[in-house]
């Protein structure tokens, strides 16, 4: 058998850095696959003088092949020899060998490492994290980042294919970086994005990442109050003052920092106001001490032990306070903030002291507004990101971290002037031929902070006003409310069991296999930001004609199989839409086509019937669940047609058209019963699943490796289950009628008992609510916070059996009888501008 190696095309040295642990070694680019083969690990600041001792490494080499372990150092940076055994315990942990699929990769952004131009970022559209990665040179970064690039373009589209523009990447230097900022901008003003997203935009642009604790991303104080027992966000005095540099918010402490920076004379270093920075790693460490592995880097630092327990993080109000008092804290927040809150809870049991009150330091004190928890902290902290005082506001913090106020005489004018090794430019390194003083520079960089890449050079603008109408479940839920209703165009009035959503078409499945698709219709037209219509008697939103008339499709369900929403799912592949049925009686699962209604592939590999379907919110990913109680994990197939006919001649496969690869790439075991309902997410790298045993196992996606169980508290079988990409988790059992919520690390939320038997539950896109529908004809709306219900939705008196829920946050209800009927805002509501504009908030409804 012949072998063929693939021909390398770029080979360099760079430093791999995780949170975790910096990698040296080699970085192998080929047509396909990017290779990583670590060398040594690396202590310190992973900067220069990493690069100078590879020829040292080498050089060492023949001494470890007789078996001694060597340590080289240099200034603060030391390249621990691996071969011997000295790191012999911990080189084990490390693996040697990375690979990376090209044609996977969505984005390569090129940063700064230590403030100098010579890293870049890689991520990927599958649950692959983003690798960040360290060269010797700009040189050496732009050439294997520009090749990057150019292989992954290739990859998906071959010469001769037609070339998707919005597939196409580009190598994301200054200057597409601006571009993209300027495009990110605009749809925040249009509030097309949130302010989180916004932020995150904005981080990932200027260099900050989740890889490099030294420039981690930055998110602002946005509360001042956490002492009430209840916040006010209509009262200006809850909020920070977003206008100002934390160093400035404290009158008091403000007049030191301002009588330092007048009175500053030294001819080497500039004046400054702070001689701390707002973002460093010792400012993520002290935020994240009780999660690994920052708990272990935070002891490294501290010599192997935990700083005084005093000195630790241990309460949002003295963490704020100090911020403003202390005349060395002058320290942001972190994102974490804003979506976690399990890094406020010490899960783990660390011993971390006893405080000078004689009390031990555990978990970390919450406002008294968060009622001792730490997710209802973290829900109200994010509703504070997103309310109107900080969506009117923001653009003045966006102007000091990553604007016109950052650098300059705008930067003095607003007392923004940090000390001066935190930003680029202060210090030539890449000229600098004491290597000493180098060295000792790249520590205090790594060290002291590092302010953002700056983004924009003018003025940031203010958000544009609120649009309620885009999202009326969050703003005025009680305006929904049934508009239209299409009677069943099928001779034998048959239940809708399912109903998809793909762009502007709604596929629907009756009962009895009866396979149609018609257009979901709008009559809006958004002209920077306001709403027109097109005449006065018309429905805002409704159902539209057929584009594939009701058809039966060509196959049998198992005897045993119960026919509903869990055999279903769509998908979109490039532009070609498709559905996919399971309960087969052959124990296959089928692809339809939705362009013609043909069966396009059938896959069997389950020992059983395949019981339920969920599909990745990218496409990429199908998982199926069967009796024979294993989960399989396929790929979606998104090669063009020269790829198809190679895989053909290679593979003698027959079937032309592969929508989804034939063999599973995880088969997942755990269940002892029936599988009932699936959840799989490329994003949080994770796959869910509910069995009739009554357990919810959890797997990651990328390893199929089995991560948690969790159960049904009385044991009973469970009949569906939803998830958001916020890592909520919502199982439902019809034995009990009951609804348990639990994080994605398997805490549990809350709890609540349905109305009636549930036929389905769906979320609506932006992951904040849950609208459950049964044979009782209402449709209910719950908060995805709480599991409380937000409103009620009264029917047409007619059983639902399928629901769906539209971008717009429309209801779109599939009845027994066959109708569809549809629950959107009330068009003259909207004429009449009588559109409620406070929000009605989830956690406050009966």
């Amino acid at each position: 058998e012949i072998v063929i190696i693939p021909r390398v095309l770029c080979s360099v040295h760079c430093v791999l850095v995780t949170p975790k642990r910096k990698l040296a070694g080699q970085l192998n680019i080929t047509r396909t696959v990017l290779h990583f083969s670590f060398d040594f690990l690396v202590e310190g600041t992973g900067g220069s003088s990493v690069f100078s001792k590879f020829k040292d490494k080498k050089d060492s080499d023949r001494k470890n092949e007789l078996g001694c372990a060597e340590r080289l150092y240099g200034c603060r940076d030391s390249l621990i020899r691996i071969n011997g055994g000295l790191m012999q315990n911990q080189s084990n942990k490390i693996k040697h060998h990375r690979r990376w699929n090209i044609a996977k990769i969505k984005g390569v952004h090129w940063i700064r490492y230590l403030l100098q131009y010579t890293a870049m970022e890689i991520f990927f559209d599958d649950s692959n994290a983003p690798i960040f990665l360290n060269f010797s040179s700009q040189k050496d970064v732009k050439r294997a980042g520009s090749l990057l690039v150019s292989l992954r373009n290739d990859a998906l589209f071959p010469k001769g294919s037609i070339k998707d523009k919005n597939s196409v990447i580009s190598f994301v230097d200054r200057r597409v970086a601006l571009e993209i900022a300027e495009n990110a901008k605009e749809r925040w003003k249009r509030r097309e994005i949130s302010n989180f997203e916004y932020l995150m935009i904005l981080n990932t642009l200027a260099g900050r990442s989740y890889n490099d604790l030294t420039q981690y991303p930055i998110f602002p104080w946005v509360l001042a109050d956490y002492a009430s027992e209840n916040l006010d966000f209509n009262k200006s005095s809850t909020f920070r003052d977003l206008s100002k540099p934390v160093g400035a918010l404290d009158e008091k402490r403000f007049k030191d920092f301002e009588d330092r920076y007048l009175n500053f004379c030294d001819p080497d270093i500039p004046s400054f106001y702070y001689g701390s920075h707002y973002s460093s790693m010792g400012i993520v460490l002290h935020y994240l001490l009780r999660l690994e592995p920052f708990t272990t880097l935070h002891r490294s630092l501290q010599g192997g032990k935990f700083d005084h327990a005093d000195r630790l993080f241990q309460s949002i109000d003295s963490a704020y306070r100090n911020s403003l008092s202390n005349s060395s804290d002058v320290k942001e927040l972190i994102p974490e903030f804003f979506y976690m809150p399990e890094f406020l809870e010490n899960s783990n049991s660390y011993h971390l002291g006893i405080k000078q009150d004689g009390e031990p330091l555990g978990d970390v004190a919450l406002p008294p507004w968060a009622k001792g928890s730490p997710e209802e902290f973290i829900h109200i902290n994010r509703e504070a990101l997103e309310s109107e005082y900080v969506s009117s506001n923001l653009h003045h913090w966006i102007d000091l971290i990553f604007g016109y106020k950052q650098r300059g005489q705008p930067a003095v004018e607003a007392a923004n002037i940090f000390y001066y090794v935190t930003y680029e430019g202060a210090v030539d390194l890449e000229n600098m031929d004491d290597m000493i003083q180098k060295y000792a520079i790249e520590d205090q960089i790594a060290n002291f902070g590092q302010t953002p890449i700056q983004i924009f050079r003018v003025k940031h603008p203010r958000r544009g006003p609120p649009i309620p109408i885009a999202h009326p479940l969050y703003f005025a839920p009680q305006s929904i409310t049934l508009t239209s209703s299409v009677s069943s165009t099928i001779s034998h009035m048959s239940a809708v069991l399912f109903i998809g959503l793909l762009d502007n078409t709604i596929i629907l499945m009756n009962e009895g296999l009866i396979l149609s698709v018609k257009l979901w219709l709008t009559t809006r037209t958004q002209l920077g930001g306001n709403f027109t219509f097109s005449g006065p008697q018309e429905n805002f939103f409704g159902v539209g004609s057929d584009v594939i008339s009701p058809r039966k499709i060509g196959t049998f369900l198992a005897e045993n199989v119960k026919f509903g929403r869990q055999l279903l799912a769509t998908m979109q592949i490039n532009s070609d839409k498709y559905l996919i049925l399971c309960g087969n009686w052959e124990n296959s699962f089928q692809i339809i086509s939705l362009s013609d209604g043909r069966i396009v592939q059938s896959i069997r590999q389950h020992k059983d019937v395949v019981g339920c379907v969920a599909v990745s919110s990218d496409g990429n990913v199908v998982a199926t669940g069967s009796y024979d109680t294993t989960v399989m994990i396929w790929h979606a197939f998104r090669g063009r047609p020269s790829e198809k006919k190679m895989r053909t001649a290679n593979f003698e496969i027959s079937e032309n058209d592969h929508i989804i690869m034939e063999r599973p790439v995880h088969i997942l075991c755990g269940h002892d019963d029936i599988i009932t309902c699936l959840f799989v997410s490329t994003e949080l790298d994770i796959v869910v699943s509910g069995s009739k045993d009554g357990t919810c196992i959890f797997h990651t996606l990328r390893e199929g490796r089995y991560v948690r169980s969790i159960r049904h508290p009385s044991g009973f079988g469970l009949s569906k289950l939803v998830a958001t990409r916020h890592g909520r988790v919502v199982l439902y059992s019809e034995i009990d009628l009951s609804l348990h919520m639990h994080s994605i690390n398997g805490k549990h939320i809350a709890s609540a008992t349905s109305i009636g038997r549930l036929n389905c539950m769906e979320l609506s896109c932006c992951g904040e609510f849950m609208a459950c529908a049964g044979e009782h004809g209402q449709i209910v709306l719950r908060s995805m916070h709480s599991l409380d219900i937000v409103w009620k939705y009264p029917g047409a008196g007619k059983g639902i059996t399928s629901l769906a829920m539209t971008r717009e946050e429309c209801f779109i209800a599939g009845t027994k009888d066959g109708s569809l009927l549809v629950f959107s805002v009330e068009t003259a509501l909207i004429r009449r501008g009588s559109m409620p504009q406070t929000s009605v908030k989830p956690s406050g409804a009966g």
